[in-house]
């Protein structure tokens, strides 16, 4: 499927990020993931929850029930689901079903995050987490801003493929974050098992007056853009200002901003979208003399938001089509790859084949 080959869509034994810790609550939430409904909650003790969102009996949305001790009420006919899935009680007979169960999914609640793996639980890999401390998600020190989110009217190798080639943040971000400098810099790639990695150091970079109005970055600055993909859907890096003629590898940054977002296929059609970032708390104090405006700062996610949405209204109307590649595409196309090995790497009845929940 457009962007990825015909009839790869995602795969399925790997970690998303599925909601915002404070979405998740003793209420039901309601939220597609890989083209299938999943009802999220909490338990009596506060531990997340994750079931299949459809009732087996007629189809009804369990993200539409109820939530009664740590099980499910499904808002029909009355069946319970308990946390791990079983149907413990049908008001309309003592007999139970064998198979009258919804899929329970594997979850992890870290920072502010809830994970899912949406194949099956007992081949979770906590592995393959990507690693919050390492990434300073943890470090009371770093100022963390709360995850944003937004539901995205676009296939989600969309959003991936904007996050894997920040040349067009001299266009469309142009206002904000952008500089002419930043599409006309070579980047450098670098790749792993999983990952991906683009580099840009830029000395004596255009920055803009919002840069400067909302980051309090004064006089001629280098700067070094970084961004890694964990597939399918993490990407981590920084942004980071040095005074001209610096060394990055031995010159502390004037500003330092750690940057995160996760991308997750919600339809087949749609994604959802996760972003925050963080401060080094040696800089902090710098940012903080000039807070940014929040429309304009919010700005920066709608744009890509707004962008994506137009790609799909397009392939909504008039179909896939064969795009033209650009040198600046490279290291995109390379992130695809990797994308759909890992997509035809899993076993053949999970492998990546669109799915429909009809």
């Amino acid at each position: 499927m457009y962007p990825l080959s015909a009839g790869l869509y995602a795969p399925r034994n790997r970690w998303y990020v599925a909601a915002r810790s404070s979405e998740v609550s003793r209420a039901p939430l309601e939220r597609f993931i890989l083209n299938e409904p999943v009802v999220f909650y909490r338990t009596e003790a506060g531990e997340p929850v994750a079931l299949a969102g459809r009732c087996p009996h007629r189809g009804y949305p369990l993200g539409r029930s109820r939530i009664e001790g740590d099980a499910v009420i499904c808002g029909y006919h009355g069946l319970r689901f308990e946390a791990d899935g079983r149907c413990s009680h049908i008001p309309s007979q003592a007999i139970i079903p064998p198979n009258c169960r919804v899929k329970a999914y594997a979850v992890v609640e870290l920072w502010d995050w809830i994970w899912i793996w949406p194949g099956e639980a007992e081949t979770a890999d906590l592995a393959r987490l990507p690693d919050h401390q390492a990434l300073g998600l943890t470090d009371p020190a770093w100022i963390k801003r709360p995850p944003l989110y937004w539901q995205v009217e676009g296939r989600y190798q969309l959003l991936n493929d904007n996050l894997l080639d920040l040349s067009h943040l001299t266009i469309l971000h142009a206002d904000t974050i952008g500089g002419g400098d930043v599409a006309g810099t070579e980047e450098r790639h670098e790749e792993g098992e999983g990952w991906v990695r683009s580099l840009r150091w830029i000395p004596k970079a255009t920055v803009t007056d919002w840069v400067r109005k909302s980051r309090g970055v004064e006089g001629e600055v280098d700067r070094e853009i970084m961004l890694t993909f964990i597939a399918p859907g993490f990407h981590h890096g920084h942004d980071r200002y040095f005074p001209a003629g610096s060394d990055p590898v031995k010159d502390a940054p004037m500003l330092d901003i750690r940057i995160f977002h996760a991308v997750t296929p919600a339809t087949l059609t749609q994604c959802h979208y996760f972003a925050s970032s963080a401060v080094d708390p040696a800089t902090y104090a710098l940012s903080a003399r000039f807070p940014p405006d929040p429309a304009s700062a919010i700005r920066i996610f709608t744009e890509d938001v707004e962008a994506i949405g137009e790609i799909e209204r397009l392939l909504g109307a008039v179909g896939e089509f064969q795009e033209l590649p650009l040198r600046s595409d490279v290291h995109a196309l390379r992130g695809r790859r990797m994308l759909e090995n890992m997509i035809l790497a899993e076993k053949p009845a999970d492998a990546g084949a669109l799915r429909s929940v009809s």
